[in-house]
């Protein structure tokens, strides 16, 4: 059911999917910010294998059973979902609605289930700590390794629970759609933009209006903590230090772990000798992702790497998985597999584009109600029943 205002309920009126969402979202932004959302790198092959591979699964259920109200409530380091889901880090929402971070921080509390706050983001990472519910935060090394350690401790003494350390964007992806449109996070409104970008922005009144209402904003709080001056940075600033990596290395992990006592996340694991190495230097999750789809072109969709990775882990840690999930029935499939949770990033940014935090709600509320149906037509009572035995053995090819 839409929550939320009326008017933003006629917005979320008849978005009952994925592909609903996208279209509506398709209708609210400009194309240059559409495509950076809905877009990949290179060929975007690999992002279309993550939902693809996804879809193949094709699940085993049992007849006969009545499953009344299954059980989705799932622990993660330590906190307890509603439902196996946490929205993951996108980088600067504050561009797709004003409130941005703020609206999933506070939407994914409602939900029960925990935000990722990306180091991106266009609000500070204390002044989303604010809202309520517990909180993860992304953790990027841009070009700063003292910046680095400094978002880290701002991180601990805002009460965030665990950090999610992101380890595959050594460099930024080729997304081609982005450089096509002339997109990039240090836009700035001069001549020159207005007369490149000024057409998608007159098509899209509605985001004109709440983004000069905000201020135009293209500076990255998080990014004062860079440098000397105290000054907030773009992001394609901040990767121009000369970093050895934009991402964190294994050396950054180990010296994390020695002074972070939170939960600490890898994420962007894809082999299980990568899942085994941040698990021996204390790490007590992994994500198993491809940034989907949006850095490294031509790896494997995240759902076909992920038996590896679980069975390489072996139980030292939790495994969760992102890219690609659309539906409650991908969640259930990732589950079945050995994740104990996904992180869900598209479907919350289109949720976000066509109503703020109702929209985000909204669909977060979608995919509960997916769930629940997909394992009450199964026949399976809880997410914590569930295994490879709900999944046909047969070949997905």
């Amino acid at each position: 059911m839409p929550l939320g205002k009326p008017a933003q309920q006629r917005r979320l009126a008849g978005v009952l999917s994925y592909e609903d969402a996208r279209d509506r979202a398709r209708k609210v932004l400009p194309r240059l910010l559409f495509d950076y959302v809905d877009g990949g790198a290179d060929d975007e092959l690999t992002m279309r294998l993550n939902g693809e591979r996804l879809r193949r699964l094709l699940l085993r259920p049992r007849t006969g059973v009545w499953v009344p109200r299954p059980g989705l409530k799932t622990e993660v380091l330590g906190t307890t979902l509603s439902m196996p889901v946490l929205t993951a880090p996108c980088g600067g929402m504050r561009l797709v609605h004003p409130d941005g971070d703020l609206a999933v921080t506070r939407a994914a509390a409602r939900a029960g289930v925990v935000p990722v706050v990306p180091s991106g983001s266009g609000h500070s990472l204390e002044d989303i700590a604010a809202s309520d519910g517990p909180k993860w935060f992304q953790l990027y090394r841009f070009s700063d390794r003292a910046g680095m350690e400094s978002l880290v401790e701002g991180a601990r003494a805002a009460g965030y629970e665990a950090l999610v350390v992101t380890m595959d964007t050594g460099i930024a992806g080729n997304r081609e759609r982005d450089f096509r449109n002339g997109f990039s996070y240090d836009l700035r409104i001069n001549a020159g933009t207005a007369l490149r970008l000024g057409p998608q922005m007159i098509r899209r009144p509605g985001w004109a209006f709440r983004f000069w209402r905000d201020g135009m904003p293209f500076e990255l709080p998080n990014t004062a903590r860079f440098g000397s001056d105290g000054r907030a940075m773009s992001l394609t600033e901040m990767a121009r230090g000369g970093a050895e990596s934009f991402s964190p290395t294994w050396r950054d992990v180990e010296r994390i772990r020695e002074t972070w006592a939170g939960g600490l996340v890898v994420k962007g694991v894809m082999t299980g000798d990568d899942a085994r190495r941040a698990v021996d230097l204390g790490a007590d999750a992994v994500v198993v992702s491809n940034h989907g789809g949006r850095q490294l072109d031509g790896v494997p969709a995240t759902i076909d790497a992920l038996p590896e990775v679980v069975a390489a882990v072996g139980g030292r840690a939790a495994v969760l998985l992102d890219s690609g999930v659309r539906r409650g029935g991908d969640v259930v499939k990732a589950l079945a597999l050995g994740a104990r949770a996904v992180l869900v990033g598209r479907p919350v940014v289109w949720g976000l584009a066509i109503a703020g935090e109702a929209g985000v709600a909204h669909v977060l509320e979608l995919l509960r109600s997916q769930i629940i149906r997909t394992m009450c037509l199964m026949g399976c009572p809880s997410v914590a029943a569930l295994d490879p035995g709900w999944l046909w053995a047969h070949p997905r090819s």
